[in-house]
Order: C-alpha cells, then structure tokens, then sequence
C-alpha cells in the first residue's frame, strides 16, 4: 500500500505525544511494509508552517520525515488533473482549495491513499482517503 499524507495527518505525526493514534497507525502501516510518498505540496505547506512558527525541534523532526519517505515530484499530468478536478467541483458549486486538487491529483497518478484529518477536503476528487485520528477507519471514496 501507498500513503500519501496530507499536511493535518504529518502535523499530527510532529505532535505525535498528543496524538497517539496517529503514531501507531503509522506504525503499523510501516511494519507491514506500506511506502510512504511525500508530495511536494505538503513538504511546502508544513516547511512553512514550522518556518513560521520557529519550531526548530519539529523542524528536525520533519527533516528525518523528508529523508526516510521517497519524495515523487509533481508531473505535468498532475497539475492537468487539477485543474479537471477544480472545473468538477466549480461546476457543482463545490470549490476546492488548489493545494488539496493538486494532492488529489498526485495520489490518483500513484494511486496512493490519502491520509487526512481533513476528509472533506477530498470527498468527491475520487481518491481514496483514510483518517488515522480517532478510529483510522478508511473513509468511502466519493466520486
């Protein structure tokens, strides 16, 4: 399996003492040999983040993330099927953020699970999407 995580779901691994859940599941996701892919929308999203906030622990923390995940960068495709996802959702008054279309896109192409905590964002984009806060049940894929 294929993950692909979202900016929530890696700011929670950062806060991984509040968020329990989050750590184990990725725990278990690695110990049963999935292959994490770090988007490049997200490394900018939490680089930023943690830029802003100056938090140099995390910021190391995420370092160790960049090194050990493999890193697939955008394709011309990728920003194509963006761009279809955004006319989709425009036409049925359903706007999404360009950030999150671009994530959707990158995981359809690689065909990867999006872990979120913010599975709304992703509904109808015809991705599949997990939460792992909570009970990390795996959320329908909604076309």
């Amino acid at each position: 399996m294929t993950y692909l995580l979202d900016t929530s779901t890696v700011s929670l691994l950062l806060r991984g003492e509040r968020n329990p859940e989050v750590i184990e599941r990725h725990a278990e996701a690695e110990a049963a040999g999935a292959e994490f892919v770090l988007c490049p929308v997200v490394a900018y999203e939490v680089r930023r983040g943690l830029a802003h906030r100056e938090a140099h622990r995390q910021r190391a923390d995420f370092g160790a993330i960049e090194q050990a995940w493999a890193w697939d960068d955008l394709q011309w495709e990728d920003w194509h099927k963006a761009a279809e996802l955004w006319a989709r959702q425009a036409a049925v008054d359903a706007p999404r953020a360009d950030a999150d279309l671009l994530i959707a896109a990158h995981a359809l192409r690689l065909g990867a699970v999006v872990v979120t905590d913010n599975v709304r964002h992703f509904e109808g984009l015809g991705v599949q999407v997990e939460s792992w806060r909570g009970a990390g049940r795996p959320y329908p894929v909604r076309h």
